[in-house]
């Protein structure tokens, strides 16, 4: 599979092209301390190796690619103290690639490459992935590569982003399978908080039934769980979950776990006592008519921007009957983020700009109204798969009419 992925890849760049992937490494946090090591996707896409500190080598010559694996040397004391670093034939056997280097000796492989391979191409294509999130950010490609072009000055750096990007978008039957195995997670963890929710309960206890069910099956998290009750749930990202949920309000939970990296992203909002208001069941119900709504209307050849913007006309409707959009309110009054956003190997995945849906492409439905002044936030987010002629609910299990969560709820109840 990953050979697969890197032959693809290979195939995408032009003649004499130099390909370098990083996995990245662990930053620190406080004094001595680091933060868990989060490898970076595309290098875990092509390699399925998931430690800091590796560079993945693609050498295309002459229509012919070749590449290489750059690791850190086994340290018998470090192992005492971190565990070992991955061997050779470790490194071999999960990622198919057969010539491995280890890091020390990195930059006369890298001469060598250039000396002899490359000796008569004067304006070299290098390649690395420079993604990231702020333009002020410094990341270990960036470094790397600053360090090759002092060496190497007469080469041409490129960004390798759209390639892995077009890779990533469509999903591998393995990925889809990774995936589910992440939302029926996720689905087990919901279940868990409604069948233990009660009036007063801390929002932070509720997280802990969630979190309960993903540590028993060996998942982490995709992002830090929301869990907002009452008006907290009408705060996009509100994840400090120190509140006591109050009798009669909503719980807005947006969470999801990770299986090998793969994540599930799912919201469902849900009365902590068990019983919706005639009013939260009113404004919950136009978010679940949405939600169908727009997963009706997936196909290949729309856009994320033209779902979005066919949930507003749709909310713009439904609104004005129940009197929202009255004394000059509109619909961003009560709704303000996107409908969607690309899933897979990150929460909010790779994606290209204005893309269009195709077969094989993962991503959310989301749609959400926030009243603030009334203390109600509900969002009903779904993860699906495009295909040939609609989409396929991956999240489907994951109960949401006001029926079956009251029905849950009353029936599962911890005594």
């Amino acid at each position: 599979m990953y050979q697969k992925r890197r032959e693809k890849l290979a195939a995408m760049l032009p003649e004499n092209a130099l390909l370098f992937i990083l996995s990245g490494h662990a930053v620190y946090s406080v004094g001595d301390e680091q933060y868990p090591f989060s490898v970076n996707r595309s290098f875990y896409y092509l390699t399925g190796l998931d430690r800091e500190n590796m560079i993945y080598v693609l050498i295309k010559k002459d229509g012919k690619p070749s590449d290489a694996l750059i690791i850190e040397r086994y340290d018998e004391m470090m192992a005492k103290w971190v565990g070992g670093k991955i061997l050779p034939k470790e490194a071999r056997a999960i990622s198919g690639i057969d010539q491995i280097i280890m890091d020390d000796e990195k930059w006369s492989f890298i001469h060598r490459i250039m000396s002899y391979q490359f000796d008569q191409i004067p304006h070299l294509d290098v390649y690395a992935d420079f993604t990231k999130q702020e333009p002020d950010q410094i990341i270990p490609s960036q470094i790397f590569m600053k360090e090759f072009c002092e060496k190497y000055p007469y080469v041409n750096v490129n960004d390798a982003a759209a390639y892995l990007t077009s890779l990533r978008l469509v999903k591998e039957e393995e990925e889809i399978a990774l995936l589910k195995k992440a939302i029926h997670v996720t689905n087990e963890a919901i279940l868990n908080m409604m069948s233990h929710a009660k009036a007063d309960m801390g929002e932070n206890e509720l997280e802990a039934y969630f979190d309960f069910v993903l540590k028993t099956n060996n998942c982490g998290h995709s992002f830090p769980s929301i869990v907002g009750s009452g008006k907290n749930g009408t705060v996009l990202h509100y994840s400090d979950n120190n509140q006591v949920a109050k009798d009669n309000t909503l719980v807005l939970c947006d969470l999801g776990a990770s299986y090998q990296y793969y994540n599930a992203d799912i919201t469902r909002t849900f009365p902590v006592n068990g019983k919706f208001t005639p009013r939260q069941k009113q404004i919950y119900n136009i978010v679940l008519k949405a939600n169908e709504y727009i997963m009706s209307e997936v196909r290949p050849g729309k856009t994320l921007r033209q779902l979005n913007n066919m949930l507003i006309e749709f909310y713009k409707k439904e609104l004005s009957e129940i009197g929202l959009l009255e004394n000059g309110k509109r619909v961003s009054d009560y709704y303000w983020h996107g409908v969607s956003h690309m899933l897979g190997l990150e929460t909010h995945d790779v994606t290209l700009s204005d893309y269009v849906l195709r077969p094989g492409n993962v991503f959310t439905i989301e749609p959400g109204l926030y009243l603030e002044e009334e203390e109600i936030g509900v969002r009903i987010e779904d993860n699906v798969l495009v295909t040939e002629d609609g989409c396929i609910n991956l999240s489907e299990e994951i109960i949401k009419s006001v029926e079956d969560i009251e029905a849950y709820m009353a029936n599962n109840k911890d005594k």
